[in-house]
């Protein structure tokens, strides 16, 4: 017999609250729990656990606009959040996990809503503009526990980008 599904949609945009909160699934529901947490923060640059502020962020430029930073358990890239951005985080038990079955869902979501999109790169999901070129609209990372794991990302909805591209100093490889 299987767990039912538990969605979580958290009504704060503080990025600390949302991200406790996703370390609360991931370490302490039970193992075999399903899960799908929605959330989104406000004016915040979330980082991987292993990357530098200092040579990823205009850190300068952040505390001048009142943008918070926080550090998320997984790894991957620096990202900005502001309500035009929505994050998602899949949790399943290590068993049962399917990182591509998580991929999927977004982009069946997004298709209904006329969204076409499709995975790319390492852990990406691409969108196709008006003008019909694939752009990145989803950074995608991942974390496993023994009995558990997680994949967690973003969706670039209507996220502003002018901002997003004043806080984040992305290497030149990227």
């Amino acid at each position: 017999m299987s767990t039912p599904l538990k969605i979580f949609i958290s009504e704060s945009h503080d990025p600390w609250f949302n991200l406790a909160t996703e370390d609360w699934i991931f370490h302490d529901l039970a193992p075999e729990q399903q899960v799908l947490f929605l959330w989104r923060n406000d004016n915040t640059v979330v980082i991987g656990r292993s990357q530098n502020p200092w040579l990823e962020c205009h850190l300068e430029k952040m505390q001048q606009d009142q943008v918070k930073l926080a550090r998320r358990q997984s790894g991957g890239g620096a990202v900005f959040h502001d309500l035009g951005n929505t994050n998602f985080t899949f949790l399943s038990p290590k068993d049962s996990y399917d990182k591509q079955r998580n991929f999927s869902i977004i982009n069946q979501s997004l298709a209904q809503l006329g969204i076409n999109a499709k995975v790319s790169g390492r852990n990406d999901i691409v969108a196709q503009d008006a003008q019909q070129q694939w752009r990145k609209i989803s950074g995608n990372a991942f974390k496993e526990k023994v009995d558990r794991a997680f994949h967690h990302g973003t969706l670039l909805l209507n996220a502003n980008m002018t901002r997003l591209a004043q806080y984040l100093n992305p290497s030149k490889k990227k």
